[in-house]
């Protein structure tokens, strides 16, 4: 198994990629966005979301002077991780618009999950 290292610009191996705001290579952003590069923020009071988990934690992403040259979009990327009693782990995202210009502007969201299969 090899190790998981954090080298910006390259992405971090393991885990489940979030995508944002972009998949595929964009001119002025990295390959899949930026999200999955960046330290996302504890919401240390979060508002009430249903959730049958006791095991949650949520977490937030909001541009930062370095994004904002490439992608000029303000928003606030929420994201619940939880874990069910049984193990089974549930990602809830919720992305607002949070430009004060009221312009509507155009993303793509998705995990890119990396599955392992024995070959027999």
């Amino acid at each position: 198994m090899r190790k998981a290292i954090y080298k910006p610009p390259k992405a971090i191996r393991g885990g489940i990629p979030i995508c944002f705001p972009q998949f595929g290579r964009h001119v002025s952003l990295e390959q899949h966005g930026f999200a999955r590069n960046r330290f996302w923020s504890i919401i240390t009071d979060p508002t009430p979301f249903p959730t049958n988990s006791k095991s949650f934690i949520d977490l937030i992403l909001k541009p930062s002077e370095e994004d904002m040259p490439k992608w000029p979009h303000s928003y606030e990327f929420h994201l619940r991780v939880a874990l069910g009693t049984g193990g089974d782990l549930m990602l809830t995202s919720r992305i607002r618009n949070a430009n004060a210009d009221g312009n509507i502007h155009i993303h793509i969201c998705l995990l890119h999950l990396f599955l392992c299969f024995r070959h027999q």
